[in-house]
């Protein structure tokens, strides 16, 4: 039996890393997928035709998750063509490496704003049809370095932190609708780890560690896990996944 039968789920940073191979996975348990990124369409529909090649339904949208306009936008194609969101995940992000001292405030309200901000808006913005519902399930990103600590991503760090918090109150708020609300940390190898691990290199002469990150294919199941109904009573947590 598919796990996400006839679910529809909404894929922000979808069109590589992390997103795509999520996408994938949720298309494999018959889920019909929206994908959106902020740029790239080739990459994005490049996606879209793997998932409809695989016998899936998808859709391709661009949109920055830091503009509610752009937000309002997505969700409406999907309830659009497919009248209903089953499952949120909020996975756009950007890394800036650069130590705290060089971090410009223009560089940290843009790192909110699409991490932090973009986690709200997105949520926000399908809690109506949700509730509607009387159920769904919202999964958000968080990361290594809000929990123990860094380099040269305090903008990235902070936000992420955030996103725990806010993870753990809207779960809180929404458990009475049946809605789920959890978070994964991901140690992926993305093109965002690859940039770490220069700048580690650079700056701190520390070398990449066998097997430091696992493919993005390795957390997908996590991700399924909590889109799924075996998740139905795990609301509000935080789970770890991909480090060795």
């Amino acid at each position: 039996m598919l796990r996400l039968q006839n679910q529809v789920g909404i894929i922000t940073g979808g069109s590589r890393g992390i997103g795509r191979a999520v996408a994938l996975a949720f298309a494999r348990e018959g889920a019909r997928v929206a994908i959106a990124a902020v740029e790239d369409r080739e990459a994005l529909e490049n996606v879209e035709n793997e998932i409809i090649a695989a016998g899936a339904d998808a859709m391709a949208v661009l949109a920055n998750v830091a503009r509610r306009g752009d937000v309002d936008r997505l969700v409406q194609s999907v309830i659009a063509k497919w009248g209903r969101i089953d499952i949120l995940i909020n996975n756009a992000g950007v890394l800036r490496l650069a130590p705290l001292e060089n971090i410009s405030e223009e560089r940290w309200d843009e790192t909110l704003a699409v991490h932090l901000k973009g986690t709200f808006n997105c949520t926000q913005a399908v809690l109506p049809f949700m509730k509607q519902q009387r159920k769904g399930k919202i999964i958000n990103i968080a990361a290594p370095s809000a929990l123990r600590g860094s380099y040269g991503v305090a903008d990235y760090a902070a936000a992420k932190g955030g996103i725990i918090a806010f993870t753990r109150n809207a779960a809180s708020e929404l458990k009475s609708y049946n809605i789920q609300v959890n978070c994964i940390s991901p140690t992926a190898d993305t093109r965002m780890t690859e940039a770490l691990t220069d700048f580690r290199r650079e700056h701190l002469g520390i070398a990449r560690r066998e097997r430091e990150f696992v493919p993005p294919e390795a957390v997908a199941p996590a991700f399924v896990f909590f889109a799924s109904a075996d998740s139905d009573h795990v609301s509000g947590q935080l789970l770890e996944v991909g480090r060795i």
